[in-house]
């Protein structure tokens, strides 16, 4: 027996059949996914990218874990919380208490001598609350866990680790065994802690510019990716996000075309538009999906992009 679907039927069946792929996906034993959003050159949105895909998964009904792994913690006070503040600070300021910072990865991985080791319900964040994006927060200390991360043993694996045995429940103080992606948002740079979040995930998210210094960032992203390949036996997969872009300018397609030829099937077919969106939300200190005033030039942009990366993780998994 045989169904044929009118074309007026096939979006309400494309959308059933993506929604048993996402239940599938949840129920895998293989939780939670990795993703490290990551390109070696500010002001490409990165952590813009992280923040907002972090709650579009959450929106989709995927319990999901931010861990800042950047000491300049843009991450968590794009999320409304300040780790520059102390307590007194914030008290006099006639901030809750809640909004400060006490902890980040380093107490989680207990770099012993370093930071005291504390356990993940003690320093997590829930700015929507137990339904929405959990966050490990970074602070200005968190630089310090590139040294401890050096002087340890298998110091390529310490994040694998963490979240191997996390999922287990065998990592003392840490049961990620709730969450269905963690998404860890990177500095811009090429340091023991980026290179430790590139070999824990399996989806590294790119936001890239079109313009020639962003390129040349992915080229490099790329030989970093054979080099892993060598070196660990292993390669993550790659979506490259075209941001702040500019319709039907000439120089902007030429970046683009450029970028699909250093990651054929890895460019994603939805853009971000340039838009004020960005700067007027950041002004508010909302991210964009969360603020009512986004218009579909920013925010329905980005429900396009993440929609792919999602489509993505379901087939990685």
């Amino acid at each position: 027996m045989s169904f044929a679907f009118t074309h007026e039927q096939q979006p309400a069946i494309n959308s059933l059949a993506r929604l048993i792929r996402l239940v599938a996906f949840a129920g895998t034993g293989k939780r939670p996914m990795t993703i490290s959003t990551y390109v070696q050159k500010g002001g490409t949105a990165k952590t813009t990218n992280c923040v907002n895909l972090a709650i579009y998964l959450g929106f989709m009904g995927l319990k999901v874990l931010i861990i800042d792994n950047d000491p300049q913690s843009d991450a968590t006070e794009m999320l409304g919380y300040y780790p520059d503040l102390t307590p007194e600070e914030l008290e006099d300021l006639g901030i809750p208490a809640d909004r400060g910072v006490d902890g980040s990865l380093g107490n989680v991985l207990g770099i012993r001598g370093l930071f005291a080791p504390k356990s993940l319900d003690e320093i997590i964040k829930k700015p929507f609350g137990e339904y929405g994006p959990h966050l490990i927060p970074s602070e200005e200390q968190l630089e310090e866990l590139e040294i401890g991360i050096n002087a340890s043993q298998n110091h390529d694996y310490r994040y694998a680790t963490l979240i191997s045995k996390g999922l287990k429940g065998e990592f003392p103080g840490v049961d990620l065994r709730s969450y269905d992606v963690i998404i860890f948002d990177n500095a811009p740079t090429a340091s023991l802690m980026t290179r430790n979040s590139l070999v824990a995930c399996d989806l590294i998210v790119c936001p890239i510019r079109m313009d020639k210094f962003s390129s040349r960032a992915l080229a490099r992203l790329g030989d970093r990716l054979r080099a892993s390949h060598e070196e660990y036996g292993r390669t993550p997969a790659v979506a490259a996000i075209p941001t702040m872009f500019i319709k039907n300018r000439p120089r902007a397609m030429e970046h683009l075309a450029k970028l699909e030829d250093v990651f054929p099937g890895c460019v994603t077919e939805s853009k971000l538009y340039m838009s004020e969106d960005y700067s007027k939300a950041l002004e508010l200190g909302l991210p964009i999906l969360t603020w009512k005033g986004a218009s579909d030039n920013s925010a329905g942009a980005m429900r396009s992009v993440y929609s792919e990366i999602l489509d993505r993780l379901i087939a990685l998994s």
